[in-house]
């Protein structure tokens, strides 16, 4: 039964949002949340306070003062979480201020949500243990809709859609937007009993929060873990470009490094944790190349042995890369999936360790400091294309991407004639292939990892399909606009934005990561020769 406040209020979908004004401030709010230190903590209001009861009021303009409540806020909200050990949110009535923001701070980037409306709710409803930093001695069971869109401007004035919010998410921002309508979630409880002590917090709301196979405090701390020479890559737009596309696109660079593809990331990720086991087992996996390249080059640095089982048709070029790096190489199959099952095989005879790009999670974590970087100095994006082959990639960027720019729309970019990871995602269920054709050998994959997909169901926006003609374009984009020799799947976010030029909205900033750049000897000469023919 809902309490008078509730029908009295209702809900914020009912208020109109205000567009807001950008002053000269724009730039010291992009990094408002990045570095608390000189942003003064506030006192936290409590229930009884009759400011938590007020209605707020929609931001009109960034002023010097809004601006300074949006740091103040993020501030409290960080000093209470250190000193507690949960926040996830808060509002600004919370720390007595009447105006319809909300700082969020859920692992990644923080974020601040500027006259946030909900949009749309599931019809499903459910019960769910509630905290409350303003209610501090107590926790209540609540009923909240299981899922929510929203609507926000974010901290540089644009409006962002942040749609489907999982459980545990729609239950926080629909708690905060109570705060921003002067309502507290003790108006929420039905029975007597839903009201408990907060010495059952651990109890009651811990169990209700999913633990995640992908850490963001491991992403956060990755980089140490990681050789240099794979870090800090170049990110940058062109001009020309934007032109082809016909729309705003941030590139990420990840070639310049001495492997020439990303992948160096999650290798190094993963083996630093690995040898600090008292007797590592020696490696084994499977590769179309650029992952056998990284798992080499770290394997090399610690003084770790290495198999690496490929194709019978594998890139000579990467094949050669991996056994000058100093690992053995081993022939098996006419493709990937088939190269995989005799390395998990080889391992288990052997007494090494299978590792397999996409499944452990270390190497996902390492992927998922290019996101960090990304983000790092307080650009968003409408729209990040990620080539997708065994998903570490696209589960890394994504799990920081969603907790940092969650309105940012995260898509995967497959081949049409390597569908297997676009029918699992679609359907629900593993879908294996008996065959692929496609050039972008570096994401043929047949067989998808479980795990992988398991972590995209709440990661990953939708999956985009992209033909040969198409990714040959993008390759060719990249040598004309960029000046970089890219193999298939690395071009794959170039192809997808080329083939969808006519559909992105005139204020689009899309991005993508250029993943690799080792094409076969093949296709760089039939690249070369049709751009000198141009």
């Amino acid at each position: 039964m809902q309490s008078p406040r509730i029908g009295q209020h209702g809900y914020a979908a009912s208020k109109k949002v205000l567009p807001v004004k950008l002053t000269q401030l724009k730039r010291k709010l992009n990094h408002i949340g990045r570095d608390n230190t000189m942003s003064q903590v506030r006192t936290i209001l409590t229930e009884g306070d009759p400011r938590l009861r007020a209605a707020s009021q929609p931001v009109e303009e960034i002023t010097s003062d809004v601006a300074m409540v949006i740091s103040e806020l993020h501030a409290t909200l960080a000093d209470f979480k250190a000193r507690n050990g949960f926040g996830r949110a808060i509002a600004a009535p919370q720390i007595g201020e009447p105006l319809r923001l909300v700082a969020v701070q859920l692992g990644g980037r923080p974020f601040t949500l500027i006259n946030p409306v909900i949009i749309w709710r599931s019809e499903a409803t459910h019960l769910v243990w509630d905290d409350c930093i303003s209610v501090p001695g107590h926790i209540a069971n609540v009923r909240r809709h299981t899922s929510i869109s929203l609507s926000y401007q974010n901290e540089s004035g644009k409006t962002c859609h942040w749609n489907h919010l999982s459980a545990s998410l729609a239950e926080l921002i629909q708690h905060e937007v109570d705060h921003l309508d002067g309502l507290l979630m003790v108006d929420r409880i039905e029975h007597p009993e839903d009201l408990q002590p907060i010495a059952r917090h651990a109890e009651l709301i811990a169990p209700q929060r999913s633990e995640q196979r992908i850490k963001l405090e491991h992403i956060a701390s990755a980089s140490s873990r990681i050789n240099p020479a794979f870090l800090a890559s170049p990110q940058y737009r062109s001009p020309t470009l934007d032109t082809a596309i016909g729309a705003a696109m941030t590139l990420k660079v990840e070639t310049l490094n001495p492997l020439r593809n990303f992948k160096g990331r999650g290798a190094d990720h993963f083996v630093s944790h690995h040898i600090q086991q008292d007797k590592p087992a020696p490696l084994v996996c499977a590769s179309a190349g650029n992952w056998g390249l990284a798992l080499a080059h770290a394997c090399k640095q610690h003084g770790l042995p290495l198999s690496v089982f490929v194709a019978e048709n594998a890139n000579p070029l990467k094949i050669a890369g991996i056994r000058a790096l100093g690992a053995e190489v081993m022939f098996a199959g006419e493709d990937f999936d088939q190269a995989k099952q005799a390395a998990a095989h080889f391992a288990k005879q052997h007494g090494g360790l299978f590792v397999e790009d996409g499944r452990q999670a270390e190497i996902t974590e390492g992927a998922g400091t290019i996101a960090v970087e990304m983000l790092a100095h307080g650009d968003t994006f409408d729209t990040l294309l990620v080539p997708l082959g065994n998903g570490a990639l696209i589960n890394g960027v994504g799990r920081w991407f969603k907790a940092s720019s969650p309105a940012t729309q995260v898509i995967g970019i497959c081949p049409q004639g390597a569908d297997a990871t676009w029918q699992s995602w679609k359907r629900g269920t593993l879908v294996i292939n008996d065959q692929v054709d496609t050039m972008a050998d570096g994401v043929a994959v047949r067989a998808p990892i479980i795990e992988a997909l398991e972590d995209m169901r709440d990661l990953v926006d939708d999956i985009w399909l992209v033909d040969e003609a198409s990714i040959e374009k993008g390759m060719r984009l990249g040598l004309e606009h960029l000046g970089l020799l890219l193999e298939p799947a690395g071009a794959l976010g170039l192809a997808a934005a080329y083939a969808r030029r006519d559909q992105w909205p005139q204020d689009a900033h899309i991005a993508t990561i250029l993943t690799g750049a080792n094409p076969s000897p093949t296709l760089t000469a039939s690249l070369l020769a049709a751009f000198a023919a141009n």
